[in-house]
């Protein structure tokens, strides 16, 4: 226990010293190789073995789709498609934003990806309107967080790749539960705009709802054909992500042509960006993990869990804490690598469903993503235009952070709505 408390200090001071994550636990790991005397090819091989994986595979070719779908306008389409189905209801246009968001996410697998691109064309739109602006900026950022819930979802291939679980399962296991997240959002919605302060819009003609579906049936089946494809057992998620992406390609330059030859090394550099970030961070986690194992650290803990008697439920509550807290202080893909190592065999000890527990850090990280001062979708709604104020951003998302916590206690409490699914595959 001595030596697990050391690393925690270790980790924490080169943290506050203003190291990027990836570069804390990078160094965290070297000094403790040189302490404790350790192989020093274990550097080398874990850096490696990280990267070397068909399942990790799958995270730059999601970025890579979800920047093709960006720049081609295809979240655009998805709004107008919701909108003009849901529009003439209270709170239309806020319902439009929801669904298109669940949409997007489900093609995508990013957080901040979905509330970028549904708040670029949502925002002025719900404005205009007469909609509360905090409430709109609250709105659009707990809306980008269906996209690590809803499949794909970056941080469950992520938690795959660690906990050796079936990256499928979790993706199937993520929907029930995305789609209760995005029906609480829709009943809060709606509840907001009861209260009045927004102007409505006319109900849509059918020959207008199925012109425009029709228009956007391209981008319309794009989450069906991931989401499908995996559920039957046509392909692995990784080579979801490879249809997906052809597919994306096919839509935008051909069928849409929002895009040309011309914009795709620019786009090729953007997800190249994103993607080496999440490399960096993967490889400095991972070897972070090996060395805390060689120092058998996850086995003491477990020990120490087992001999004070934890039971399961007392475990997860003590960890959703432990989430809330990182949640404040690093982003999510950090969260999911830094704990899992750690988290593993504690709960293959308590006999805890890990694909349970997967929802349960999910959605607790939906979470993190809207709480500040680290939360990724605060500063993406923040930059959609200059007169967005951070105050006000972070005033209309606490009504759901509440809603978050409300759903977080649902899973807990019913996790047939994870594991559903998965068993049924």
């Amino acid at each position: 226990m001595t030596s697990f408390l050391f690393v925690i200090f270790l980790l924490l001071l080169i943290l506050f010293i203003g190291l990027p994550v990836a570069f804390s636990l990078g160094t965290t790991s070297l000094l403790l190789v040189l302490i404790y005397d350790l192989p020093m090819k274990v550097v080398g091989s874990s850096v490696f073995t990280a990267l070397d994986s068909f399942v990790v595979l799958a995270i730059p070719l999601y970025v890579l789709m979800s920047q093709v779908l960006l720049d081609g306008r295809i979240g655009d389409d998805l709004f107008d498609v919701a909108n003009v189905w849901v529009r003439h209801l209270p709170g239309g246009l806020a319902i439009a934003t929801v669904v298109a968001c669940a949409f997007f996410a489900a093609i995508t697998g990013s957080g901040a990806a979905t509330a970028a691109t549904i708040g670029m064309v949502a925002y002025p739109a719900m404005i205009e309107r007469g909609y509360d602006k905090k409430f709109t900026l609250g709105l659009l950022a707990a809306g980008g967080t269906l996209g690590i819930l809803i499949p794909p979802s970056i941080p469950l291939i992520l938690y795959g790749s660690i906990t050796e679980e079936s990256v499928g399962k979790l993706f199937i296991a993520g929907v029930i539960p995305g789609l209760v997240l995005t029906a609480i959002f829709i009943a809060y919605a709606v509840y907001k705009s009861k209260r009045g302060g927004f102007t409505p819009l006319p109900k849509a003609a059918w020959g207008e709802r199925m012109s425009i579906t029709r228009k956007n049936l391209w981008g319309l089946f794009l989450p069906f054909l991931i989401i499908g494809g995996i559920y039957t057992g046509a392909f692995t998620p990784t080579e979801a992500a490879a249809v997906g992406l052809v597919y994306s390609l096919f839509v935008t330059l051909v069928v849409y042509r929002t895009l040309s030859l011309k914009d795709l090394p620019g786009i090729c550099l953007k997800s190249l960006t994103t993607s080496s970030m999440i490399a960096i961070i993967i490889a400095s986690a991972v070897l972070f993990g090996r060395v805390m194992t060689m120092l058998e650290i996850p086995q003491k803990l477990t020990e120490l869990i087992i001999e004070n008697q934890f039971s399961p439920m007392m475990f997860i509550i003590a960890m959703n804490l432990l989430m809330m807290v990182l949640g404040c202080l690093l982003e999510t893909v950090s969260i999911v690598l830094l704990t899992m190592p750690l988290v593993t065999p504690i709960l293959h000890a308590l006999h805890i469903d890990p694909i349970w527990y997967a929802i349960i850090l999910t959605v607790n990280m939906t979470m993190a993503l809207i709480t500040p001062p680290v939360g990724m979708n605060l500063y993406v709604i923040n930059g959609l235009r200059e007169d967005i104020r951070m105050s006000e951003v972070i005033e209309g998302v606490w009504p759901f952070v509440i809603l978050i916590l409300a759903m977080l206690v649902l899973t807990m409490i019913f996790p047939a709505m994870s594991t559903w699914l998965p068993s049924v595959m």
